[in-house]
């Protein structure tokens, strides 16, 4: 008689259980916003997506750029505000008892494109899942839409958890940073200053390569691990968070601002404003104004 094969199972330990949703937001904040103090007994987790934002939590201030994130622990007084910016910011506020929730406290993330990507993932199925605006500012229940696909709460919960498990890894494992990484970050910082700095003109690749004494091919390599873009894409974003600014001023008309950065004409300008924002720069200057929540 053939001797059965014993299998034997592996269990599936759980870092992260998200258990409850609160709510879902993305918010546009106009120049001198500033939220009243509040506190909850759940986490709070918020992503600068656009512009800078001042965090205040139990009395300690830190400045969110784009691409950063904190997390508020449950019962923490906290609030946000913008000074003299603008901002744009996704709000995502969670219940989760696990023991791992600790390593969230006390800590700027920042976002490479995975965390992005699923954090518009919750977004995007939160906006098929419940009924309400995303820019509803004093929402305390989301209202569950009539027809919902099928699980939809089930894909939140796990693209939630899954952000938080990449969240925890990428900050243990900048601890393990080699020597090697930290010299292509620092190559990587430094092209980024280039481009800042270059705003308001225009720059190549050669130049770039030039300045820092590196091939194009190693600097496009470097610079592609560190951001997860091409040096031209990010080149392009930085310009168009730079004509955001520029726009919320109402200074300028939009060819002013195409010319002031170095874009070749308002049309092009105008194409690549809306493939970054969803918005024309005409319905982004309209939404500033409907959305300065400063009264």
């Amino acid at each position: 008689m053939p001797m059965a094969n014993v299998y034997v199972k592996n269990s599936l330990p759980v870092a992260f259980n998200v258990t409850s949703i609160y709510t879902i937001h993305y918010f546009r904040y106009g120049r001198n916003f500033r939220f009243p103090e509040e506190k909850h007994d759940f986490w709070e987790m918020v992503y600068v997506d656009g512009g800078q934002a001042e965090i205040t939590a139990d009395g300690k201030s830190t400045r969110l750029k784009q691409g950063q994130a904190v997390f508020h622990a449950p019962n923490v007084v906290h609030t946000i505000s913008t000074g003299d910016e603008f901002a744009s910011a996704a709000i995502i506020s969670f219940e989760c008892s696990s023991r791992s929730a600790k390593k969230l406290k006390d800590f700027v993330f920042t976002l490479g494109e995975k965390e992005k990507t699923l954090l518009s993932e919750i977004i995007t199925e939160g906006n098929r899942t419940y009924a309400d605006k995303l820019d509803e500012l004093y929402l305390s229940k989301m209202n569950r839409r009539q027809a919902v696909p099928f699980g939809s709460e089930q894909l939140i919960k796990n693209d939630i958890e899954n952000l938080l498990v990449l969240l925890v890894r990428g900050r243990e494992g900048e601890k393990m940073q080699t020597k090697e990484s930290g010299k292509t970050d620092e190559i990587a910082i430094k092209i980024i200053e280039i481009l800042k700095s270059r705003l308001y003109s225009k720059i190549t690749l050669d130049e770039i390569a030039g300045e820092l004494y590196f091939s194009k091919t190693y600097i496009k390599n470097v610079f592609r691990k560190y951001t997860g873009k091409s040096v031209i894409q990010y080149y392009i974003d930085l310009k168009i968070e730079e004509a955001k600014k520029l726009i919320s001023r109402n200074e300028y008309s939009f060819t002013e601002i195409a010319d002031m950065l170095g874009i070749s004409s308002v049309h092009y300008f105008s194409r690549i404003f809306k493939q970054r924002t969803d918005m024309n720069p005409s319905e982004y200057a309209k939404s500033i104004k409907v959305d300065n929540l400063i009264r």
